[in-house]
């Protein structure tokens, strides 16, 4: 089985929270190889990223791929995040996780802005 992870910040405003999950909820609506779809947070909202981890593992999951929905490169990105690759991969040895770049890494992410400014209607 195979699982794609949003990691988010968190924040204490529930309609953040609530927007992650409806983000995650409607992902999981759409045509993918994924057999799961969750989100977690680093700070400041449940499920934190262990807990999401032991979940998907628990459900069976051999591959987790983890999506860092940040748009910069900042110290949870840099630093955060690889150490909780490192501790899921000794914590649980027989799942393939994979960490992806964080979101505003994608290189396609200046035609998505191109994209989404046109429909707005600028």
């Amino acid at each position: 089985m195979k699982a794609l992870l949003l990691i988010v910040h968190g924040s204490r405003k529930a309609s953040s929270t609530t927007e992650i999950a409806q983000l995650a909820k409607n992902i999981a609506k759409q045509s993918h190889d994924f057999n799961h779809v969750r989100h977690s947070f680093l700070e400041l909202a449940q499920p934190k990223v262990d807990a999401a981890i032991e979940e998907l593992v628990l459900l069976g999951c051999q591959e987790i791929v983890l999506m860092p929905y940040f748009l910069a490169q900042g110290f949870h990105v840099a630093q955060d995040l690889p150490e909780i690759l490192t501790q899921a991969q000794s914590a649980h040895g027989q799942v393939n996780f994979k960490l992806l770049k964080h979101f505003g890494a994608a290189q396609q992410m200046p035609h998505w802005i191109l994209e989404y400014v046109a429909g707005e209607n600028v």
